[in-house]
């Protein structure tokens, strides 16, 4: 298998990472392995104290495993590796015995190469040793890990530069309070470590007031570098999306000084509102390290000139080219991408997403085109950042189920990879998937990992005692079983409201796509609480958003900002598009794509009335028709129009696209023998 070559599609969660992958012959390979970059068996019986009998589900035909770590899930002891595995006899040799009091240890255990999941999981789909090259030749990615690590707080230490006098800009911000009623207000903690502030000053025209002071910038820079743990810098000047000349400057003093991850606000968004455009530029400098390690890791391993990564408007980009800020909603990216492919295949075009994973639940609105936001909200933070319309919410199967005092709670805290739900045996707390196990929802046959039942048992048991010690009522598994499926489903299904309902959509009126590692599990609870009569059940649900990723074409979003009113605009908006047109066109091709085989895909204006703070998103095919677009939008969200209030154009946006990925499916992806994908569904009733 050596001699054969893949193009690998990968999509990482917070639990799982999905790949799907194909070979030179056309052949169609998936794997699943844990986000931690680890694969696991269960141990059956043991031989000697060096060869174990196990079971596992790795689908391996020779041994490439000497040499990975061998640890015993929820067990401490000494470092042992593989000598080897007999993937015929399932007999793995380790290089080392156990210590005398693990001999005869039957459970779970777990397998590791020190190096990134998808790295891992091409591996295993190519059977090679740690001493042999991957044979892969194209990479596409999809991550949470930006995500993750800004929910997480586990960024690089970031110094903000900004102008003077707007020191605390990022902790003022809007002056608004999450919770007006709270008596200890709990402000968010700042991503960057330091902030220093630069004498100069840019008018709202972009003229320069005040010079920027190089001694006294330099000076402070200096001083800076004597400093530990500052890996990046962020430098958000005011007004500087109208003149970048002294963010140009300071960029070019920083990397003089020693800064490799350098983050300039006038090169990441050049639209007014200094708030986010600076909010912006601190995320993508907090996640830069993270993300260019944990893809230097990858290219590390896997030698290849096409490396993409998926954005969160549902597009590639290569690897050289990508901005952290774009990857907060990657990997769901790459399952609406799945999920608006899997309703086009079955006829159908008013979709809505519903991708429950291990660790959230991702849902989304589609009709017949992606719905895209502009402005992302992603914990504390809000930044400007292209990306499809997706709600998130903390349930997913790793979601933790707990009392907390008053009543049982769902999320927003996850087991994660590891230790995982219980039933993974690492020791991990009770979460929906062990609720689905103990419920009969899950077969262990059919999970990729082995689980263990009686773990999940132990857990909810410990909860009923938990309960009847603090309220002095002792609860039947049954109901707390069925107690935080509801909650759960409520969550979900609260979340799919707020891509429909609250902008002014009926669920009723679209298919639910259900997919991800837990989606079939609760698809029809959620469908009778949104009264969704039908369901699209994808034969490969668990491995959408990597299929999405094949999918996806290489994107480049170019935009202009207007602030003019409407009467005043007419007449040059085709002007105005033919140049957006242009530079997106170039921008594409600096990505590799022919601009023969590349297309402008949409045009976009964003109308608003004056004195608004947020406009819609209108479709732009004529002049004459853009006014009428716009009144008919207003009215279906807001219930109203205002006749006599003047209409301001606030901005343009074009979205190239590259042809080279056909839009057709695999036949072994999609088995046309299957009946049509579609089913009604009888009204969900509790204990059935």
């Amino acid at each position: 298998m050596s001699e054969n070559s893949f193009e690998l599609n990968v999509d990482t969660g917070g639990t799982f990472t999905d790949c799907l992958t194909k070979d030179s012959e056309g052949n169609i390979l998936r794997r699943k392995v844990l986000s931690n970059g680890s694969i696991r068996g269960s141990i059956i019986h043991w031989k000697n104290k060096l060869e174990l009998k196990i079971q596992e589900q790795w689908k391996l035909e020779k041994d490439i495993l000497a040499g990975y770590a061998f640890q015993l899930l929820n067990q401490k002891h000494p470092d042992i590796k593989l000598a080897s595995f007999d993937p015929d006899e399932k007999i793995l040799k380790l290089d080392k015995p156990l210590p005398e009091d693990l001999e005869g240890f039957k459970g779970g255990f777990e397998l590791r190469t020190g190096e990134e999941a998808p790295v891992l999981a091409a591996r295993l789909i190519s059977e090679c040793s740690l001493l042999e090259k991957i044979p892969v030749h194209k990479i596409r990615l999809g991550s949470t890990k930006g995500t993750n690590a800004l929910l997480e707080r586990k960024g690089s230490g970031t110094v903000f530069f900004v102008t003077k006098g707007f020191k605390d800009l990022l902790q003022i911000r809007y002056q608004q309070r999450s919770n007006i009623f709270a008596r200890n207000i709990q402000k968010p903690i700042p991503l960057y470590k330091k902030v220093i502030e630069v004498n100069e000053r840019i008018d709202a025209e972009g003229k320069i007031i005040e010079g920027i002071d190089l001694n006294d910038l330099k000076l402070k820079i200096t001083a800076l570098r004597r400093e530990p743990h500052f890996d990046s810098a962020a430098v958000a000047l005011l007004n500087s999306y109208k003149n970048p000349d002294h963010e140009n400057i300071l960029e070019s003093i920083l990397r003089e000084t020693g800064f490799q991850f350098v983050s300039i606000s006038s090169k990441l968004s050049s639209l007014i509102k200094y708030i986010p455009r600076a909010e912006t530029t601190v995320v993508n400098a907090y996640l830069d390290t993270i993300i260019q390690n944990y893809l230097d890791n990858i290219s590390e391993k896997i030698h290849v000139k096409d490396f993409f990564v998926m954005n969160s408007a549902g597009g590639l980009v290569r690897k050289g080219k990508f901005h952290p800020k774009d990857s907060l909603l990657s990997g769901p990216a790459g399952g609406v991408v799945g999920a608006a492919a899997i309703g086009k295949l079955a006829g159908y075009n008013k979709i809505i997403s519903f991708d429950m994973g291990g660790t959230s639940t991702d849902v989304s609105r589609i009709s017949e085109k992606f719905d895209y936001s502009f402005e992302l909200e992603v914990g504390d933070a809000k930044i400007f950042s292209p990306a499809l319309s997706i709600e998130t919410v903390a349930a997913g199967g790793g979601s933790i189920c707990y009392y907390d005092g008053f009543k049982l709670s769902v999320g927003p805290d996850s087991a994660r990879a590891y230790p995982g739900p219980a039933c993974y045996g690492a020791g991990g707390p009770l979460t929906i998937t062990d609720i689905n196990l103990l419920s009969g929802r899950l077969d262990p046959k059919q999970f990729g990992i082995p689980v263990f039942p009686d773990e999940s048992l132990k857990r909810v048991n410990e909860l009923i005692d938990e309960i009847f010690s603090r309220t002095g009522v002792r609860r039947k598994m049954e109901d707390l079983i069925d107690g935080f499926l509801q909650i759960a489903n409520e969550l979900m299904a609260g979340a799919i409201r707020k891509v429909s309902v609250s902008k002014g959509y009926k669920p009723a009126d679209h298919v639910l796509v259900a997919f991800g590692g837990a989606g079939g599990m609760h698809a029809s609870a959620i469908a009778d609480l949104l009264h969704i009569n039908t369901i699209l059940l994808p034969r490969d649900a668990g491995l959408l958003s990597a299929y999405g990723i094949s999918m996806a074409r290489i994107e480049r979003i170019a935009e202009k900002q207007v602030l003019l009113p409407y009467s005043k605009v007419i007449g040059e908006l085709p002007a105005y598009f033919h140049e957006l047109d242009e530079l997106a066109m170039t921008m594409i091709m600096e990505e590799g794509a022919d601009k023969n085989n590349a297309i402008i895909r949409e045009r976009y204006a964003y109308l608003r009335f004056i004195g608004q703070d947020s406009a819609l998103e209108i479709p732009y095919s004529s002049e004459e028709d853009l006014k009428l677009s716009f009144k008919r939008e207003y009215t279906q969200i807001y219930g109203h129009w205002s006749e006599n209030e003047e209409i301001e154009i606030e901005s343009l946006r074009v979205i190239s696209s590259s042809l080279e990925e056909k839009e057709t499916k695999s036949p072994d992806l999609f088995d046309e023998s299957y009946p049509e994908p579609k089913y009604n569904i009888p009204s969900y009733s509790r204990g059935k």
